[in-house]
């Protein structure tokens, strides 16, 4: 993972997949983002509109304390990862 000019290690798991839903679950079990955070859940939704899709991501998310700022760019690198991947998509 590439965070604001740095890179990052986690390692996830795929905790549920829901196919009726178009739905994935993740959980994040290694890396740094766990210094700041005691857990991790980013879920992945995709719903049909016309001739695309919209894609929706939910961060679930326990700061270790009240001083950890908001995961502001962890979610500025979901941004760029489905952008990168629609512009894939695109290009498939």
């Amino acid at each position: 993972m590439r965070v604001v000019g740095k890179s990052e290690m986690v390692k996830e798991i795929l905790e549920n997949v829901d196919d009726e839903n178009k739905t994935m679950a993740f959980k994040m079990v290694e890396g740094q983002i766990l210094n700041y955070y005691k857990s991790w859940r980013s879920i992945f939704n995709i719903t049909p509109m016309g001739e695309g899709s919209l894609v929706k991501w939910t961060m679930e998310f326990e700061k270790q304390n009240e001083n950890i700022p908001d995961p502001d760019k962890y979610i500025s690198y979901m941004m760029c990862l489905t952008k990168n991947i629609d512009a894939y998509l695109l290009d498939a």
